[in-house]
């Protein structure tokens, strides 16, 4: 039987598309999403707009002073939007739990999140933000390689001209510019060697994050009902990676004679598959 994947971006599917969950288009993923693909378009006008005229002092200070700002406010709304939006989707994959069972007659014990929910919530929370922590950080990390960038450029233009006036003023604008559109703001770089854009990885992220609350909260309600045999739900997906995972039943503890342990969902990025109850014959 195929072994997981790591849920993180390490990997994609061999022709580089992903099982994207249809659940995404709900305005609450997209409020997060939207968040970051501003926060893209103003770091891009941050770094296009810096006066290579300026000392390399102020150039510095101007530029990092900006996207430190736009870094912190991106932490704030995402540290708000998972709060909220983590502990929801735990709890819709724990009542979605006992929705299935009751199709297959059973009836889960669904009373209150108890301590190990919280702590489970807490978890899946701050294992999310530690993710979202690092492509932020990787947006400050790439602020610093523009500088650099713009600082090289000015100081060959003026060994060149002698100084920055006129056209060699004009040479250095336009190759900033095109820095930008070539390399954009990469989050972070894959074992794959694939560079995340911030507004790419946190769109990821939220997908990942989403369905992996909800795949949580699925399995932590059927293991308090002793209800350890699932099945992984089928897409007719045409994903290399999931493909063999699917209408295959697992236990969630590796502890059911006869069955392997389940993958942790998600199996991949953005990948859409859940838990389901499974009833032996």
């Amino acid at each position: 039987m195929p072994s997981s994947s790591a849920y993180l971006p390490l990997h994609g599917d061999r022709d580089g598309t992903f099982c994207i969950p249809n659940f995404l288009t709900m305005a609450n993923e997209s409020k997060l999403i939207n968040i970051y693909r501003r926060a893209t378009r103003q770091l891009e006008t941050t770094v296009r707009r810096a006066d290579p005229r300026k000392p390399i002092i102020l150039i510095r200070k101007v530029i990092m002073g900006d996207i430190n700002k736009i870094a912190a406010d991106l932490e704030r709304e995402t540290k708000n939007w998972l709060v909220v939006e983590i502990p929801q989707e735990y709890k819709k994959g724990s009542q979605q739990a006992v929705d299935d069972a009751g199709k297959l007659g059973l009836t889960l014990d669904k009373t209150g999140f108890g301590q190990v929910h919280k702590e489970a919530i807490q978890a899946l929370t701050e294992d999310a933000y530690l993710d979202f922590a690092a492509g932020i950080e990787g947006v400050r990390r790439a602020g610093r390689g523009f500088v650099s960038d713009i600082v090289k450029k000015k100081i060959n233009e003026q060994i060149i001209s002698g100084q920055l006036e006129g056209k060699a003023l004009d040479n250095v604008k336009r190759e900033v510019k095109q820095l930008v559109e070539d390399t954009g703001f990469t989050a972070l770089v894959d074992r794959g060697g694939k560079h995340w854009t911030i507004d790419s990885y946190a769109e990821m992220l939220v997908r990942t994050h989403v369905i992996k609350a909800n795949g949580e909260g699925t399995k932590n309600r059927l293991l308090a009902n002793q209800v350890d045999l699932v099945e992984i739900s089928t897409h007719a997906t045409s994903c290399p990676v999931c493909q063999p995972y699917e209408g295959q039943v697992y236990s969630l503890t590796g502890k059911s004679e006869g069955y392997e342990k389940a993958p942790e969902l998600p199996i991949h990025p953005n990948c859409r598959h859940s838990y389901m109850p499974y009833i032996e014959n």
